[in-house]
């Protein structure tokens, strides 16, 4: 029996999770690779890359799910029901995160007091990373929470652009987001705003256009687009041939070949580099065909893929409050075994706010701001839009 388009997107949802480890690996992992081969260790910390997965991936999905311009009453709904899937898991790991932010301005009197407030106001309004300097000051992975969420708010806008515009036309704007996702890391390499730096090592006190560049949604938007002009393409017809099952393993082979490499510019590869590879992988994990597409999307991995945004909210409180119970000092390297406990048992805490947390509160949500009420008006007619084949 062939596989209902549906069926065969669930091997994204694997690759959410997927990621999300990968993430986490990175900020935490580093005891693991300890001893092991350089080009292992350059795996590792570049995982940072897969945050522009998560955008590419995102934008995919969503206009898979809404191939048409949605109508105002609809906008609303899909405001709504996105808003329910970020802020429950957010707003745990931002009370968690408290304690361990708030000693940043403790003994600081009211000026400290003001600091901890906008930045605790913006971290809850999801505004964070607007301003860079603030972006990482309350839970680390919020930024980029922070980013997403700005997406979710241009989506209906970009999509209804997009939506009206050829394959040809499509395939070019998802060209043109590629080459603007790429011209601000570029600008950088060429400008050199902030001097010589060290932008592979994560640091507190990064220059400010370096923190634009990594931080602010407008540096991020032309991956998050791209995967937009790339979901409608897909609805349009674009897949990869029967042989593409092939591309996801071999394009995600790319991807982590070129971070074991190591040569390429840290901004490029924060930034857009690798979002052709991004690309390859989610259309051939979309025929639901070959080896990886069927494990990512079997249960095991939906579970698992349905908690990848838990995961990666609350990895870091998780590690604090973890070091913390363990009585260990925060600043000293963690071992092997502590990272391997750790990492298992986030994920297992990852599942359980999935189940109990998230699902729950996004009815709720959903149900108290009337987002059930207007699902029903998903988009206007399909008639009432000019779409050129």
């Amino acid at each position: 029996m062939t596989a209902s388009p549906r069926e065969r997107l669930a091997a994204l949802t694997g690759l959410r999770f997927a990621a999300a480890l990968g993430i986490l690996l990175y900020h935490y992992g580093a005891p693991l690779t300890a001893g092991a081969p350089a080009w292992i260790e350059r795996v590792r910390a570049g995982g940072y890359a897969w945050v522009g997965l998560f955008y590419v991936l995102s934008g995919f999905v969503l206009a898979w799910a809404n191939p048409e311009p949605l109508a105002p009453p609809a906008r609303r709904a899909f405001w709504i029901a996105r808003g329910a899937r970020l802020y429950p898991a957010y707003l745990l790991a931002f009370g968690l995160s408290a304690p361990f932010a708030l000693e940043r301005w403790a003994g600081g009197g009211p000026l400290g007091v003001a600091k901890a407030a906008v930045v605790a106001g913006a971290a809850l309004l999801l505004v964070q990373a607007w301003a860079p300097p603030i972006a990482r000051l309350w839970n680390t992975p919020g930024w980029s929470t922070s980013v997403v969420a700005a997406f979710y708010a241009a989506f209906p806008f970009l999509a209804a652009r997009l939506a009206r515009l050829s394959r040809r036309g499509l395939a070019a704007a998802a060209l043109g987001a590629w080459a603007a996702a790429l011209a601000l890391p570029l600008a950088y390499l060429a400008l050199r705003p902030d001097g010589p730096v060290d932008g592979e090592t994560l640091r507190w006190d990064e220059p400010l256009w370096l923190e634009a560049l990594k931080f602010h949604p407008l540096a991020r938007a032309g991956e998050f687009a791209c995967g937009v002009a790339l979901g409608l393409l897909h609805r349009r017809g674009l897949a990869l041939p029967r042989a593409g099952a092939a591309a996801a393993p071999l394009a995600l082979g790319g991807a982590v070949a070129l971070l074991a490499w190591g040569g390429a510019p840290f901004v490029l590869v924060h930034n857009g580099l690798l979002v052709p590879l991004f690309a390859i992988a989610i259309l051939g994990l979309a025929t639901g065909r070959g080896p990886l597409a069927r494990a990512l999307g079997s249960r095991p991995a939906a579970v698992l893929g349905d908690a990848s945004f838990a995961l990666y909210a609350l990895q870091e409180p998780l590690w604090l409050w973890s070091r913390t119970l363990a009585a260990a000092d925060r600043g000293a390297p963690a071992s092997a075994a502590f990272v391997v406990a750790y990492a298992l048992t986030a994920a297992a805490i990852a599942v359980l706010v999935s189940r109990l947390l998230e699902r729950p509160a996004r009815r709720a949500l959903r149900a108290a701001f009337g987002g059930e009420r207007m699902a029903v008006a998903r988009a206007v007619p399909a008639t009432a839009v000019r779409r050129p084949a």
